[in-house]
């Protein structure tokens, strides 16, 4: 049945070259096939930022009817200018509604500050202003490009406020602009940030930028007070930016709850595998699971980099999608020599139940561990909706195929919903196929690997993850990479005399160097 399924999919693959993956959607994404009430939630939520904008730029400053609805009106085209641009460029931002709330009040927090500052009767300077922080802050959860853009976005509402508090000038308009100055540094520095630590060299760097920003505005400013540089000012700016950086590594968890995001200092964290809890324990317990998920995770990263994926959150998830073997490790081949023994015991059935059950329970050690949705996506996902097709064939020999459901004998899901969930899906397959491959050369591991691409692409399993025929066509040949320097060979010592280090020749003595004083005979051959 599965074959017949296959050729009749074949049939029409001179179409697939003109047909790309991508009209399938990530999950949660804001498109129009998303269900309306989800994407008016978020649509709402703009709306509320929009309001509370216009609440905090005209408070104090306008007075008349028309003034507010002028104001109102161009604040709601902005919104709708930002919000179009994040649906057509950045859809990630629009996954979920924690994530709308969390960039609305990123956005809106500096200008919050102000009024809140104003009310307070503090008119002075606004080099304080946390526009180093809010970029900072999306630069770890969606990267340096959103940073600048939101740092923009934010001293935008900033400016507006400024002109209608006629405040365009002067000691405002220069603590803005070193504000500014510590944003844009923010946003510029923090690439492939990596640890903890170093969110307080950012925090200095930023720190020293707006303090020789104020220095520099304060030189340019003629009259006496040109003449001498307040130092206590310029240390308690550089104190400042020292103070974000150590702020964001302590606040890191309850920004990645609000986004509903796993940075890469987490994912990190979770990938040590001296001291990841889960993963030792994987180590200790299913050591042969262990090992595949580690191989699993060197071709995933190394795929995802190739096609642009996020290489590190695929070599941590691949770690641990296999975690729920754990709960009858004994089971799966790569643990116990005996686990074909245990199932030639049961019903073809009951030996399915066992195996499938490994995503489900996968889910539930890492709720108990405390692991980031992102990861957990990859214990259910890595296998789809494919079949057991060794359990099914068992079946129906025994028992006929009308007799038995394929469906019966298939992972419950779902489908991939990332990019890095499939390569993994691809990477997972043809690591513990290349274990049965006789004589693995690179040509037999590349048909391997390529017919495990193509047929988990016929059976449908990449619908929804956004995958490109030329990113599948990418991912199998990394893998074929990875896998062909795993099995390598070296070449033989040649013919004749034994050499020191040759256990090749059963039977035949070679001497160890023993420091020099004596070599002492052993014999050749295993052990």
């Amino acid at each position: 049945m599965v074959l017949a399924r296959i050729r009749q999919r074949l049939g029409r693959s001179h179409h697939l070259r003109r047909v790309s993956l991508e009209k399938a959607r990530p999950r949660a994404t804001l498109q129009r096939r998303e269900p309306l009430p989800q994407c008016g939630e978020k649509l709402f939520v703009a709306a509320l930022a929009a309001l509370a904008a216009t609440l905090l730029l005209g408070l104090g400053s306008l007075s008349s009817l028309r003034a507010w609805c002028a104001l109102a009106g161009l604040v709601a085209l902005g919104t709708a200018a930002l919000v179009r641009y994040l649906t057509d460029f950045r859809r990630d931002v629009l996954a979920n509604l924690p994530r709308v709330v969390g960039l609305a009040a990123a956005l809106l927090g500096p200008l919050l500050a102000v009024v809140v500052a104003e009310l307070l009767g503090q008119t002075g300077g606004l080099s304080w202003l946390p526009l180093s922080f809010v970029s900072l802050v999306l630069a770890l959860v969606w990267g340096r490009s959103l940073a600048i853009e939101g740092t923009v976005v934010a001293s935008a509402l900033l400016l507006l406020h400024l002109g209608l508090r006629e405040r365009l000038g002067g000691a405002a308009l220069d603590g803005l602009t070193v504000a500014f100055g510590g944003g844009l540094t923010a946003a510029l520095i923090s690439a492939s940030l990596k640890r903890r630590s170093a969110l307080v060299r950012i925090g200095l760097a930023i720190g020293g930028v707006q303090a020789a920003l104020a220095a520099s505005l304060i030189w340019l400013e003629p009259g006496p007070g040109a003449a001498g540089t307040p130092l206590w000012d310029l240390a308690a700016i550089l104190l400042a930016g020292v103070a974000v950086g150590l702020l964001v590594s302590g606040l890191l968890p309850a920004i990645e709850g609000l986004f509903d995001v796993t940075t890469d200092v987490s994912l990190l964290e979770l990938g040590n595998t001296n001291e990841a809890p889960l993963l030792r324990k994987l180590l200790l317990e299913a050591s042969g699971s262990f090992h595949h998920s580690y191989i699993v995770g060197l071709m995933a990263e190394a795929a995802a980099e190739a096609i642009g994926a996020n290489a590190l959150l695929a070599r941590v998830g691949a770690l641990y999608h296999d975690v729920g073997k754990l709960n009858k490790s004994e089971y799966f081949a790569e643990n116990s020599s005996e686990a074909r023994d245990r199932h030639d015991a049961l019903a073809p059935e009951m030996s399915m139940l066992i195996i499938s059950a490994h995503t489900r329970d996968g889910v539930e050690l890492g709720r108990y561990y405390g692991l980031p949705e992102a990861i957990l996506d990859f214990m259910v996902e890595h296998h789809g909706t494919t079949c057991i097709e060794y359990f099914y064939h068992r079946a129906v020999q025994s028992r006929g195929e009308e007799n038995v459901s394929e469906a019966a004998f298939r992972y419950s899901g779902p489908k991939p919903q990332s990019r890095e969930t499939a390569i993994v899906m691809i990477a997972d397959a043809a690591e513990a196929i290349s274990r049965q491959v006789p004589d693995p050369t690179p040509a037999r591991l590349g048909e391997m690997v390529h017919n495990v691409a193509m047929k988990r692409l016929l059976e449908g399993q990449f619908s929804e993850c956004g995958l490109t025929l030329a990113e599948l066509t990418r991912i199998e040949e990394v893998c074929v990479q990875v896998l062909g320097a795993i099995f390598h060979t070296r070449p033989t010592y040649p013919k004749g005399r034994p050499h020191p280090l040759d256990l090749s020749q059963p039977g035949a003595k070679v001497e160890i160097p023993t420091g020099g004083r004596e070599r002492a005979p052993v014999a050749g051959g295993p052990q």
